[in-house]
């Protein structure tokens, strides 16, 4: 990725001018710590934006739940959350929560204007007197203002004019906004990497599939891939009319099962039974889903596996593989690779 820098924006010198919804712009950059770093800030800078959001609509208990449940150690002691945290509860009239947090980012960046401003003041407002008490209406006026303000500046509405024509240049996008076109690029990006990885696996069980349909194929078995699984079905009825195997549909399944043998591979067998005037035409039967077990139990012998290893299910009438009645008295065999 290239290494590419987004300013911070300007902060306010004082309270006046900027609050709990404005406050200092979040720099969403890129810097040289590469991609880990730049996806935190920008996570930081979307948790801010919309954490302002909320207190800028009035909702100040949804912009402190959302800083403070926020699942990301990183932005617990960011200075940008810390500063909205403090103008939140200013703006709440929690005037010591709000100190602690100017503190807090003060620890972190000691000449920071916007939170010694707001420490001052709220000093002022702790005096006694006529005189404080004069200074605690200005101070708390002041103060209510400015966490209460919307700064043009955050909002992207200053309007910056070029030196010749004086006319009005076009606002950019701001920063939170930089910041939420670069996180929905990131996750554009993790789906379309998701996306190759479901079409890489899909190509993989597929040839996967492809290969055991050529070692399946013999005289009589007909393997068909179809996506990740091959379609086992037979040339010639398995079944007399009842649920005894002919010697050949007896040979067929010992040549199947053998070919299993010590293979990784999930198998179902559905059983079948042909259309006679006056049987049901739907529904599945009793004698498909026996023919179904026997099926399971010959695949076993050849292939050495548990008979439990095998799924068994009666097939509807009406998804009979062959037109003939006799062809139909059999078994079709999925087999999936896994």
């Amino acid at each position: 990725m290239p290494t590419s820098k987004v300013a911070d924006g300007t902060r306010p010198g004082a309270m006046e001018s900027g609050g709990a919804e404005s406050g200092r712009t979040v720099s969403a950059g890129v810097d040289s710590g590469g991609t880990a770093s730049a996806t935190a800030s920008l996570r930081v800078g979307l948790l801010v934006s919309r954490a302002r959001a909320a207190a800028r609509s009035g909702d100040l208990d949804g912009a402190l739940r959302l800083l403070h449940d926020a699942d990301d150690p990183g932005a617990a002691d960011h200075p940008d959350v810390l500063d909205l945290l403090a103008r939140v509860h200013a703006q709440r009239g929690d005037l010591a929560r709000a100190a602690e947090y100017w503190r807090r980012v003060r620890e972190q960046r000691p000449e920071d204007p916007a939170a010694s401003a707001g420490l001052a003041r709220i000093d002022r407002l702790g005096g006694r007197g006529p005189r404080a008490a004069l200074a605690r209406h200005r101070a708390g006026t002041a103060l209510a203002a400015a966490v209460c303000a919307v700064a043009a500046i955050t909002a992207g509405t200053v309007a910056l004019t070029d030196a010749v024509g004086g006319r009005p240049e076009p606002p950019g996008p701001t920063q939170a906004e930089s910041a939420e076109q670069r996180a929905r690029q990131l996750d554009a990006e993790r789906r379309a990497e998701q996306a190759q990885e479901r079409d890489r696996e899909a190509a993989r069980r597929a040839e996967a599939a492809a290969d055991l349909a050529g070692v399946l194929r013999a005289p009589g078995v007909e393997p068909v891939v179809d996506g990740a699984s091959v379609e086992v079905a037979f040339a010639d009825g398995l079944f007399s009319e009842g649920a005894e195997l002919t010697r050949t549909g007896a040979d067929r399944l010992a040549v199947l099962g053998g070919r299993l043998a010590g293979r990784d591979v999930r198998v179902e067998i559905r059983g079948h039974t042909a259309t006679v005037p006056g049987a049901p035409t739907s529904g599945g039967s009793v004698l498909s889903l026996w023919r179904a077990l026997i099926a399971a139990r010959e695949l076993s012998a050849a292939s050495g596996r548990s008979l439990t290893a095998f799924t068994t299910e009666s097939a509807d009438q009406r998804d009979a593989p062959y037109p003939s009645p006799a062809k139909n008295r059999t078994v079709t065999v999925t087999i999936t690779p896994e």
